[in-house]
């Protein structure tokens, strides 16, 4: 039966992690939002959107809309406030990283190079319970046991978008996903009547992550009049068995002797751990003032099935984003703020796992501006607010309230870097 020992009693963590929350405590941890902060206040659409000012990470047919002579990049930062609820505690953890560097360049007419790197999930708990039974506490004392998790897989991504015609572009681009994750687990037993001695248990499991996958991309505009345009964007990426490298050690012996602990378990295996088919649809709608999309996405993971140890449920799951964007005159040189983006939108994701029967869905509501650093607001910086919730407060389980703040700096632009000047 699956259950989340935070629901018991759970500690704030002291280091800098991408993550704290007890349902890292499976699979490779928390799904992060692979877009741009300009995106996620908008709720995290993009599947349809083109622009040759600012980068659009979702959909590699949009690097073909870059300009002939501009070359943009992005850098982003993520900081997050997590406030949980049990049926027995409340905790509350501060984290702050950076969320996404990414940089995009044209190659020919028509043609876009885009190379970044952003987090695809992310691990992040430290958990500990105090044994309740009054057996235990009559006969041997107080056993306590610790469960931490750190670490995470990152997405280095290049990737080429090209335009076919005037009205369809077509990209893909490869995927390289690296990282570490590392589970402890401890048992100790401080005593309180009785002698002789006790079994206590030390585990160290570290996940290694090296595999190279890839995702395609199409982007066809719908409309076009004057400056308004209907896009649809439609993306697939390739999954399959993650494959990566387990070693995993078991340890347990006598508390009180001096005599050591004992290895039981020293082995190093592959994972059968599959990452999902994901298939995206999107429509975006771009005019001179309002702009805005709606996406949808369907990953495949319940080809994972069940864990035979601890019986958390894998699920193929659903996820829409909607969000509008308003620039009220985005030439007016004397009202600055007339040139800025004011941005809305929702999103509602479906999570990975099911925990005896129960889903942890995620609902967030998000705003954003985007202030433009030059005329043509190629230069700017995107600021995010989100509010969600997860989960639910029910028994070994926990409810998540969640505060972020993203924030992204898009710089070079009209650049005229390989423009060839007749005049030295």
């Amino acid at each position: 039966m699956a259950f989340l020992p935070a629901s018991l009693a759970a500690q704030t963590l002291g280091s800098s992690i991408n993550t704290f929350s007890p349902y890292s405590f499976y699979g490779i941890g928390d799904l992060e939002l692979s877009t741009t902060a300009a995106s996620r206040g908008m709720g995290g659409v993009g599947l349809g959107f083109r622009s040759d000012k600012s980068m659009n990470l979702q959909n590699p047919a949009s690097y073909s809309a870059i300009g002939r002579q501009t070359a943009l990049f992005h850098v982003g930062m993520d900081g997050k406030a997590t406030f949980l609820r049990s049926q027995t505690t409340d905790n509350s953890y501060l984290s702050f990283n950076v969320s996404d560097v990414a940089f995009q360049l044209p190659l020919a007419k028509g043609l876009g190079l885009a190379v970044s790197v952003l987090p695809y999930s992310s691990v992040g708990y430290r958990i500990t319970t105090v044994e309740e039974s009054p057996d235990v506490w009559e006969n041997i004392g107080y056993v306590h046991y610790l469960y931490s998790g750190i670490g995470g897989v990152n997405q280095f991504k290049v990737g080429l978008g090209y335009a076919i015609t005037d009205w369809l572009s077509v990209g893909a681009e490869m995927i390289y996903y690296q990282g570490n994750i590392r589970r402890n687990y401890s048992q100790t037993i401080e005593t309180v009547v009785g002698d002789g001695y006790y079994l206590g248990v030390n585990s160290d499991n570290q996940e290694q992550v090296s595999r190279l996958f890839a995702d395609f991309g199409i982007q066809a505009r719908l409309m076009k009049q004057g400056d308004r345009s209907l896009t649809l964007g439609l993306t697939y990426t390739l999954g399959g068995k993650l494959n990566s490298k387990v070693i995993e050690q078991i340890e347990h012996g006598p508390y009180f002797t001096s005599i050591g602990y004992d290895e039981v378990v020293n082995r190093t295996y592959r994972s059968s751990f599959r990452l999902p088919h994901r298939f995206g649809g999107g429509l975006y709608y771009q005019g001179s003032r309002w702009s805005g999309g709606v996406d949808y996405r369907y990953d495949a993971w319940g080809v994972n099935g069940v864990d035979a140890t601890t019986g958390v449920r894998y699920r193929d799951t659903h996820a829409v984003s909607a969000g509008v964007q308003l620039v009220p005159k985005a030439g007016d040189v004397r009202r600055i703020m007339n040139r800025w983006a004011y941005r809305l939108g929702v999103r509602y994701n479906q999570y990975y796992m099911a925990f005896d029967g129960h889903n942890i869905d995620e609902k967030a509501i998000s705003l954003g501006v985007g202030i433009p650093l030059g005329a043509r607001g190629v230069n700017a910086i995107d600021v995010g607010f989100e509010f969600g919730t997860r989960g639910v407060v029910a028994a070994g389980l926990v409810r998540e309230n969640f505060f972020r703040v993203s924030i992204g700096l898009s710089l070079f632009g009209d650049d005229y870097w390989f423009m060839k000047y007749k005049y030295d």
